[in-house]
């Protein structure tokens, strides 16, 4: 899946936003998900469905997230 969200430089996260519904195959024979899976006729298999996202990066922040700012503010007693 290809997702699109937000880079903070600040605590080094990223902060998906949305996915734009392109699905893109990883090629992987250890993934159940892939077209190219090796135990396709198989009733149960050992693997296991692989979703990595293909992150795009929107916009680039020098600043910490939201949740990082505010884990900050609690541990040190503002409010």
């Amino acid at each position: 899946f290809r997702s699109l969200g937000d880079y903070y430089r600040g605590c080094q996260h990223y902060v998906m936003r949305y996915y734009n519904g392109e699905v893109q195959d990883c090629m992987n024979p250890d993934c159940k998900t892939s077209s190219v899976h090796r135990h396709k006729t198989a009733r149960s298999c050992p693997c296991v469905a692989i979703k990595n996202d293909d992150r795009r990066v929107v916009n680039k922040f020098h600043f910490k997230c939201e949740p990082c700012t505010e884990l900050e503010r609690s541990s040190r007693g503002y409010r």
